[in-house]
């Protein structure tokens, strides 16, 4: 974690200086604990000894396999050539070989070509939508070995076995496990992502960063710290989300509102560019004493079950941030007609709108007048409009689960006239600081 002591408290200075404008209020909020809940399957699934197996990997502990080939991680230093090299091939490989979409985020730093790890698993309902969990994989000191188990191996496996899990089921939103490298520069791996999303018009709706989460004094109270910033309130939605999604599912650790806040993780690297994002890490108050030492090692975290908690709780704050589809997909179809003359309407535009998760999936009739259209389990509201045809509603429907729903709609035919604006030819004005 980035200088983190010494910018402790003089981060509120900072944070209240950036002036960042609020982005669209997302209106995160958990999907309460039962029997049968995916969450909670999805919390369930975190595993001690894999999170064990992975930070002992990341920490040189034991060889891994990467390309193929067995191969010992002795440090993460970012400018460490080949050692953050074969760290990097480690997480892209783990992220492909769960059937996400995995690449390299390259950035140039100090004349050096380094590389973020992203890998992504797209929505299904708003792809454009984006949610991030993230962490720094490079660590300190610059010499071998440099283990970094808890800065940032802690949070890195977490970001992965968060991949493994959340892979296997359905979201409506597109959700990215990002690795950062050159945090313990100064932030600079997170820094040119964010800005190259803030450049590109990117939706990112919330991010979750991790770092340092694994230290707890043995024996003493299981207090882990949220960072938000004040400015900007759906980062504090976020925070809400995480101290809720504790309560809910029962987990053992302790979350509080951190006062100071810090600016020393990547999460402050968003809130640069008017991204909702938070920092989640264990408590401050009670910092690992091997930090930045080469006995930041695996052995020495005295508390593995409030490590294994405070991954739980992020797994399922993540799982809620994503629009999870927990009912599955059904089908609308049918027929348009004229009203009257019953002659099939082509080119009708049929939508299909959804309250409860607001988006609007649009067809149009083909020459027999015949549509149809994917909608997820739930209550929608059908309409059709067309040229030479009025608008027509056709009522609330409810789509249920792998049914098909059939809806015919009949159209009033009008005598309309439309009056057409010019295509502006005037483009849009490219984002401050941006190429």
């Amino acid at each position: 974690m980035y200088f983190k002591r010494l910018l402790l408290f003089c981060t509120l200075l900072f944070v209240f200086s950036l002036g960042i404008p609020p982005n669209e209020t997302q209106g995160f909020a958990a999907t309460q604990s039962n029997d049968i809940s995916p969450i909670q399957d999805m919390i369930d699934q975190v595993d001690a000894d894999m999170l064990y197996n992975l930070i002992s990997n990341l920490s040189g502990e034991q060889p891994v396999s990467i390309g193929g080939e067995p191969y010992t991680i002795q440090t993460r230093y970012a400018f460490s050539g080949e050692p953050i090299e074969k760290a990097a091939q480690y997480l892209y490989e783990h992220y492909e070989n769960l059937g996400l979409d995995a690449d390299f985020h390259e950035f140039t730093y100090n004349d050096q070509i380094l590389s973020n790890v992203v890998a992504e698993k797209v929505g299904t309902v708003f792809p454009e939508r984006i949610l991030l969990i993230t962490s720094h994989y490079d660590d300190v000191p610059s010499s071998p070995p440099a283990p970094g188990a808890d800065d940032d191996a802690s949070g890195t496996a977490a970001v992965m076995i968060a991949a493994e899990i959340l892979s296997q089921y359905e979201f409506g939103c597109t959700l990215r496990f990002v690795n950062f490298n050159a945090e313990e520069a100064g932030l600079i791996g997170s820094d040119r992502y964010a800005k190259q999303a803030y450049c590109a018009g990117e939706d990112l709706r919330g991010i979750l960063n991790l770092d340092m989460i694994a230290w707890n004094t043995a024996d003493s109270p299981k207090e882990m710290d949220l960072h938000h910033l004040p400015s900007n309130p759906e980062s504090f939605e976020i925070a809400k989300l995480f101290e809720q999604v504790v309560e809910d599912y029962s987990l053992g650790i302790e979350p509080t509102f951190a006062s100071p806040i810090t600016s020393a993780s990547d999460h402050a690297s968003f809130w640069r560019y008017g991204f909702p994002a938070i920092l989640a890490s264990e408590d401050l108050d009670d910092f690992n004493p091997y930090w930045h030492t080469r006995s930041d090692r695996l052995a020495n975290l005295q508390d593995f079950e409030y490590y294994t908690e405070m991954v739980r709780a992020s797994v399922g704050t993540f799982a809620n941030m994503g629009c999870l589809v927990e009912n599955g997909w059904g089908i609308v179809s049918g027929k348009v007609s004229e009203k009257g003359t019953q002659a099939p309407v082509e080119g009708a535009a049929i939508s299909l709108y959804n309250p409860e998760w607001g988006y609007t999936f649009m067809t149009y009739s083909d020459k027999d007048g015949n549509y149809q259209l994917s909608a997820l389990d739930g209550l929608h509201n059908i309409s059709a409009d067309g040229i030479g045809y009025s608008n027509t509603p056709a009522g609330d429907v409810r789509v249920l689960h792998d049914q098909t729903l059939s809806v015919n709609i009949e159209m009033e035919a009008v005598s309309e006239y439309a009056n057409f604006l010019p295509l502006s030819t005037n483009e849009i004005p490219p984002l401050p600081g941006c190429p």
